[in-house]
């Protein structure tokens, strides 16, 4: 009775420790490489790209569009469900010049703006309008459930002119609005990818803007 009793314990044993190592080896091919936030909040990078780098993947969806408007969801995927990263309010001059026709016809296809014009070896520049914080509201529920039903929460806008330039020649393409998911990017995130950004902090000039987008999220 005794060596069963031995033998029994030390049975155990076994199994005790090869489960403990079958669960380390599952959570070791779990674990993605983690990207350092440094590299994240590179300027560098597209917002496509930086996306991307984040979680892992990227896609965009167009929401409502017509000759002046484009609202699109930058998404990632998580467990196969879209997450949106930012939410981007795109608003078009009256006039698209012929220069670039042919990326604004990808565009309006739904393609992303930043990754048609830099594979056009268009240089992007960013003109810096406003910088600031949408504060929660219930308002905005159906942006929240695109994030992931998150709780309302403050959510980090940036407002700027996309311009771009071949040779010597700069145009303007459009005036974007982004909104982010607050575990993408916050207000602090952003002064640290641009550091003059404290000048733009909600410029009183870019209200209507402002304004204007918020109307967006609630209709979306």
């Amino acid at each position: 009775m005794r060596n069963k009793n031995y033998l029994l314990i030390l049975l155990l044993v076994i199994g005790l420790f090869y489960g403990l190592n079958s669960c380390k080896d599952k959570n070791r091919h779990s674990i993605v490489s983690p990207v350092s936030k440094e590299a994240v909040l590179s300027p560098k990078l597209l917002n496509s790209e930086r996306i991307k780098m984040a979680f892992g993947s990227y896609g965009i969806d167009v929401l409502k569009k017509n000759s002046k408007l484009r609202v699109s969801n930058l998404y990632s995927l998580h467990d196969d469900k879209k997450i949106t990263r930012t939410f981007a309010v795109v608003r078009y001059p009256e006039r698209i010049d012929s220069m670039f026709l042919k990326e604004h016809t990808k565009i309006l296809d739904g393609e992303s703006i930043g990754r048609v014009f830099k594979e056009g070896q268009w240089k992007i520049e960013k003109q810096p309008f406003l910088f600031g914080a949408i504060s929660a509201s219930p308002d905005y529920v159906k942006v929240y459930n695109l994030m992931g039903h998150i709780m309302p929460s403050e959510l980090a806008i940036y407002i700027y002119g996309f311009n771009v330039k071949k040779g010597d020649k700069s145009y303007h393409y459009a005036t974007i609005s982004e909104v982010y998911h607050p575990d993408y990017l916050t207000l602090t995130d952003l002064k640290t990818i641009y550091p003059d950004a404290k000048n733009y902090l909600n410029n009183a000039s870019f209200t209507q803007t402002l304004n204007q987008v918020k109307k967006e999220m609630k209709a979306n």
